[in-house]
């Protein structure tokens, strides 16, 4: 648009140069310069704003990945631990259902582990009592054995 303006102008200026002569040439030529050199002032201010906004764009898109990244990575450690309330503010209003979601499934989770936790503990109790009776059976085989030996040695 700019770069047709401009050819335009030099098209007007050629004209004109090539039609009149002396002193009134020359003021249309300094005014088609004088709007020659505004043309191109606005020209690289628009190039200057693009620049800029396209900067803009570049580091908005770079939020967005890290914000991206960010997502991923707290929704995968939500796998892991639980999410506390108030780091929802990341997450979109539609992923919200997702989270209740997940931390249903996580504390279904810890319910099942905690019930595993009993359990073994209930058999570690019971082994407890089986080392206790092995213990008690044995003493009292050696007892048992000495006893004999006594006897034996009281009979002869």
């Amino acid at each position: 648009m700019v770069v047709l303006n401009l050819v335009l102008l030099l098209t007007v200026m050629e004209r004109e140069s090539a039609a009149s002569t002396g002193s009134g040439v020359s003021n249309r030529e300094g005014v088609l310069e004088k709007m020659l050199e505004e043309e191109m002032t606005k020209r690289r201010e628009a190039e200057r704003t693009i620049e800029e906004l396209q900067k803009q764009v570049q580091l908005l898109e770079k939020e967005v990945l890290r914000l991206r990244h960010v997502y991923k990575s707290k929704k995968d450690s939500a796998s892991i631990t639980t999410m506390d309330p108030q780091d929802t503010t990341l997450l979109p209003a539609c992923n919200i259902t997702c989270t209740e979601n997940s931390q249903a499934a996580l504390h279904a989770e810890n319910d099942r582990l905690r019930q595993f936790v009993r359990r073994q503990s209930a058999l570690i109790d019971v082994l407890r009592r089986q080392k206790v009776l092995l213990e008690a059976s044995a003493s009292i085989t050696i007892s048992a054995r000495d006893f004999n030996k006594q006897l034996e040695l009281h009979k002869v």
